[in-house]
């Protein structure tokens, strides 16, 4: 299964049309969203629309949990049926072909706002990196919210910078951060080959 991996699209149509197109011209079978549709409002109808004409599976991430989790009358007037229900659609966390996609770090807790918003940098440090792998029995980890390309597996950071395909093969297990497309990012991970495949539209830094 070839899967089209995206992130932190904050309403960015214009990257979203290219990513899709790409997806479509890679042959994948199912496009994942891992977190933060929202930006800041003004484009989010026509974001939503575009997610839901491909048939995205996400999860919410701390910019979209207003929309996701109870959201009220007055966000539901504001907003639309269209964005609703798209949005109503995300989960806290999916599991597909064994991997995990959550927004942030597998530790933290997506119906706690004040996890959704956690920062404490990247997880460069021993006891970070346990965390996260202690999290679940899941081998592969996929996240959003840093805005940056990043690969550890439980003993450290890898030196990847998400500028060249790389395999997720066994025996390891990997947590990997995917680049934001609001920056002109996306992936495709080949499930049964274990390729993550990045697209970098923009040269810029992390």
């Amino acid at each position: 299964m070839k899967l089209g991996l995206l992130t932190d699209v904050h309403e960015h149509v214009e990257h979203l049309q290219t990513a899709l197109s790409s997806f479509h011209h890679a042959g994948v079978d199912q496009i994942i969203h891992i977190g933060d549709v929202f930006g800041l409002g003004k484009q989010i109808e026509e974001t939503c629309n575009l997610l839901e004409e491909a048939g995205v599976q996400g999860v919410w991430g701390n910019h979209d949990f207003g929309l996701c989790c109870e959201p009220d009358d007055a966000l539901k007037t504001r907003y639309g049926p269209s964005v609703m229900r798209y949005m109503a659609r995300l989960q806290p966390r999916l599991e597909i072909a064994g991997c995990q996609f959550s927004h942030v770090e597998p530790w933290l807790d997506p119906y706690k706002l004040e996890d959704l918003w956690y920062f404490e940098g990247i997880p460069n440090t021993p006891e970070k990196l346990s965390r996260i792998f202690q999290a679940s029995s899941h081998r592969i980890f996929f996240c959003g919210h840093f805005h940056r390309w990043l690969l550890a597996t439980p003993q450290e950071l890898t030196d990847w910078s998400g500028r060249s395909p790389i395999s997720l093969a066994l025996p390891n297990r990997y947590f990997c951060i995917i680049g934001a497309l609001c920056l002109g990012r996306w992936a495709v991970f080949d499930t049964d080959t274990c390729l993550l495949m990045p697209w970098n539209t923009t040269q810029n830094d992390d």
